[in-house]
């Protein structure tokens, strides 16, 4: 039974350790060490955010750029990587300095209105470059109606490699057909001339050339009627294919879309990064500094690492003699460090608790160098 009672002490124990964490954590954490990681996420995740932008406005004004300076890839490159770094720069050092002037003032005054003004101006610019930049990256509608045209202009070609095979050969039978009606002329032509023409010979070649004649309408007949079933298939065709041409342009401009919300969720992220900067610094600074004016430990911990800069001079030693508290208090009206003897006696006191100083008779020295003295006394006062 006994061991069982020690493990339940044990598990105890550990829960009640478990639950001072977490009272810790709850009741002691700052604003500074509560949003750390949230500060240090949003800042790298605003520099990636200048990144891409960068690369984004890079396809809007190398555009340009090629525009003027043509058949110069690395110039309009290099040009294009320089300006836009400058601009994003320019925006998050204005930004960060219209953060700080508001946080600090909390109004809209001359100090803050003309940075507000700036830094809208540039983060327009920015924005627009990198919307401008994110369509045409994403924009790929040139490409789509040249495919188009590349295989309906390839599908036509196909067709007549094929139907001009069948044209050619009722256009050859047309040819052979005339030659005959010809032939028949010439036969209606020597037997109109001869001196016995034959009256029924020559009403055959009438009936042949006429029958010739029917052939060759009908063999035309068929050349039009192959020409309209290639044009009909080639109509076919394009319909199919602009069919498909259109959805793609419109997956296209959904990817259009998405990258103009893309390009403004950056934009967002930059200046939410810049800004929640500034305000962590601001916020911490605050904190901390209503903290050293309204904790009396903290004053007091101030106060004492004052004195021990008072009393320790770079040549000090252990076991060094103090001087009298008269002439302490006497150097430390010399360095503006207000001190009174009840502050210099509790010092004291505390000092010889923690075994920084030691005390003989009336005589006080040295114990701790000065580093390890205000290691221990930041432990004493939980200084973090």
């Amino acid at each position: 039974m006994v061991w069982k009672n020690n493990i339940k002490i044990k598990i105890i124990i550990m829960q009640f350790d478990k639950f001072k964490k977490l009272e810790q954590k709850i009741n002691n954490q700052n604003f500074n060490q509560g949003y750390k990681t949230i500060n240090i996420v949003m800042l790298v995740l605003s520099i990636i955010g200048h990144f891409t932008a960068i690369f984004l406005s890079y396809f809007a004004l190398s555009k340009i750029l090629n525009g003027v300076i043509e058949n110069n890839v690395i110039v309009v490159g290099l040009i294009s990587i320089i300006v836009l770094s400058g601009l994003e720069l320019l925006k998050r050092d204005i930004f960060d300095k219209f953060s700080n002037q508001y946080l600090k003032i909390k109004n809209f005054n001359k100090d803050v209105i003309p940075l507000a003004l700036l830094s809208l101006t540039i983060i327009g610019v920015s924005f627009y470059a990198s919307i401008n930049g994110a369509m045409e990256f994403s924009s790929k509608q040139d490409i789509i109606e040249m495919d188009m045209k590349i295989s309906t202009n390839a599908y036509k070609d196909s067709l007549n490699v094929n139907y001009n095979v069948n044209i050619n050969k009722i256009v050859d039978e047309i040819d052979k057909t005339k030659e005959k009606i010809d032939l028949k002329d010439r036969e209606l032509t020597d037997l109109a001339n001869s001196d016995r023409p034959s009256r029924t010979r020559m009403n055959d070649l009438k009936k042949d050339k006429e029958v010739l004649r029917s052939d060759i309408i009908k063999l035309e007949n068929d050349i039009i009627n192959l020409k309209k079933e290639q044009n009909a298939k080639i109509g076919e065709y394009e319909n199919e294919i602009g069919k498909e041409t259109e959805n793609k342009k419109k997956d296209n401009n959904t990817n259009s879309i998405a990258f103009i919300i893309l390009s403004t969720l950056i934009e967002i992220i930059i200046l939410a990064g810049v800004y929640f900067n500034d305000y962590y610094k601001y916020r911490s600074y605050i904190e901390y500094r209503d903290k050293i004016e309204k904790d009396p430990y903290f004053q007091k911990w101030i106060l004492y690492n004052k004195i021990l800069d008072l009393i320790y001079k770079e040549d000090t030693n252990i076991n060094e003699k103090l001087p009298p508290m008269k002439n302490i208090i006497e150097l430390a009206r010399i360095n503006n460090v207000i001190l009174l003897q009840k502050d210099l006696t509790d010092f004291f006191k505390a000092m010889n608790g923690m075994g920084i100083i030691k005390t003989s008779g009336p005589s006080k020295y040295i114990n701790k160098p000065k580093d390890v003295a205000i290691e221990q006394l930041k432990k004493q006062f939980n200084i973090k």
